[in-house]
Order: C-alpha cells, then sequence, then structure tokens
C-alpha cells in the first residue's frame, strides 16, 4: 500500500481571478514540490508533461503557496471557507495533486465540513479504479470515452478528455452549443458549459460536476500544449488574414498612391 500524504499536505486557499471556477475555496495538494507530483504517480498526463496544472501556472501559484507557508500562514479548510466569498456555492477538489493520495479520514472530514457550510463539492480523480469509495463523491477523470465507460460501469460519474480541435471540427460546428457526444456503451455527454458558453457560465454557477448528483459526462477540450500550440497558430493565422484585408481596404482607397480625398471629405 502506498503511503497517504499527511493532513499537512492539504493547501486550502480561495481561488482569485479564476474566470472558470470562480471564486471559491480550492484545495492543493503538495506542502512541497514533491508530495505534489508524487501524490499524480501514475497518471499519464503528468508521465508524458501534458498535465496543466503540474506545468502550468497553477504549478507557480502552488510554490508561492508552499513558500507561504513556511512562513506561518494558515491554509487550513476551515480558514478558507472562513474567507470564501457570500456568492460561493461549491469547493473545487483539487487545483493540482490527487486528492486521493490524501488520507481517506481527512478527505471525509473535509467533504463532510464543505457540505456543512452549505456547499456543493466539485471534485475530480483520476486514480478512480483504486479508489471506488470516491463514487458519487467525486468525478472520475478519464483519458478516452472507453475509460468513461468503465468508470460509469463502477459507479462514477465521469469527465473526459476531448481533442484540442474538438469545437472547431466542421461535424462539430453545425451542432446545438452544448456539443453533445456519445459513448460507445450509449452515455450522453456534453462539453463543458465554461467553454460553449464562452467563460459566460463557471464552475460555482454551473456545478454540473457535483458527482453527487446525476447528470452528463463532461467533456473538456485538451488544453495542455497542443492546444496552446493549435490556438497559437490559429491566432497568428487570423490576424494575418485581418492584416491582408486591412491592407485591401487601404489600396482599394489609394489611387496613384494617394488616399483618395472622397473618402475622408465625402467628395468636397
Amino acid at each position: 500500500m502506498i503511503a497517504k500524504l499527511p493532513d499537512s499536505a492539504a493547501l486550502w486557499g480561495v481561488s482569485k481571478d479564476n474566470e472558470k471556477t470562480g471564486e471559491v475555496p480550492t484545495l492543493y495538494v503538495g506542502e512541497t514540490r514533491e508530495q505534489s507530483l508524487g501524490s499524480c504517480a501514475g497518471c499519464s498526463l503528468l508521465d508524458e508533461k501534458k498535465c496543466y496544472s503540474q506545468f502550468g501556472t497553477v504549478a507557480f501559484g502552488h510554490a508561492s503557496m508552499m513558500k507561504a507557508k513556511v512562513r506561518g500562514k494558515d491554509y487550513s479548510l476551515e480558514s478558507a471557507l472562513l474567507k470564501s466569498p457570500m456568492g460561493a456555492r461549491m469547493a473545487r477538489l483539487t487545483a493540482i495533486g490527487e486528492i486521493t493520495a490524501l488520507r481517506e479520514e481527512y478527505v471525509d472530514k473535509s467533504i463532510n465540513m464543505i457540505k456543512a457550510w452549505g456547499l456543493a463539492v466539485v471534485g475530480y480523480i483520476h486514480q478512480w479504479r483504486d479508489n471506488l469509495r470516491y463514487a458519487g463523491s467525486f468525478m472520475a477523470s478519464c483519458d478516452t470515452l472507453e475509460e468513461v465507460d468503465e468508470a460509469i460501469g463502477l459507479g462514477f460519474r465521469a469527465t473526459v478528455v476531448l481533442p484540442h480541435d474538438y469545437m472547431e471540427r466542421p461535424e462539430n460546428l453545425i451542432k446545438i452549443p452544448s456539443k453533445p457526444f456519445t459513448t460507445e456503451a450509449g452515455h450522453k455527454g456534453i462539453v463543458c458549459p465554461n467553454t460553449t458558453s464562452f467563460g459566460a457560465i463557471n464552475c460555482n454557477s454551473c456545478l454540473l460536476c457535483d458527482a453527487s448528483k446525476p447528470g452528463p459526462v463532461i467533456g473538456f477540450v485538451d488544453h495542455g500544449p497542443k492546444y496552446h500550440t493549435y490556438h497559437y497558430k490559429r491566432k497568428t493565422e487570423r490576424a494575418e488574414r485581418k492584416r491582408k484585408a486591412a491592407h485591401q481596404v487601404i489600396e482599394s482607397l489609394t489611387k496613384n498612391g494617394e488616399v483618395l480625398l472622397e473618402y475622408k471629405t465625402g467628395g468636397q
């Protein structure tokens, strides 16, 4: 059996300026970088360095929390709940790290405390096959639709990573806003509403990932390295098209190298 992390490895804060989740109590696993990475051992996203949390900006924020804790800052769940705004409707487990690396007693206590505070528990686990006790508490994070069917068969609700270009594929452009999909076993899914609403809906207003309630499979468009490369290319292509269009407009207003005065003066 793999040793569980100490309860002190659970660092709770209130997410600030996070447009996706909203301002809610959020768990970060690991009081050291080694603990955080170790909690995710065996995850394919970690092994392939595709995890946006462990290899992105979330890790930088987590590192700052680690340093602040050494200086004595309180990162307990109690502190995060007290600091959470009145509009908070949920707590997020986790922003980084795998919650199943913590002691079951601590996780259960945290869930009960969050619910007693009147908040929903929204959490995701990658190690769902080895932690069936959390079915009904956390969403199973799946890499494929085949895994989704397996997780649902084990009693979980599930999320799945969709290809980075899923939203812009021709066959999906004509679909209704939720961009629905179906697994081989017939389980219905939709793309995360934060994505399809272009940010108008966040986790705190949505709550579809509350695993204690029935709901569809939730698809998250891959926003790892391939996503950023793909969309940087798309952004560059759009900028080039705009540049060419602007150049054509200027050319159309130019005659013999001079801007037509009629355009600005109305022919006067």
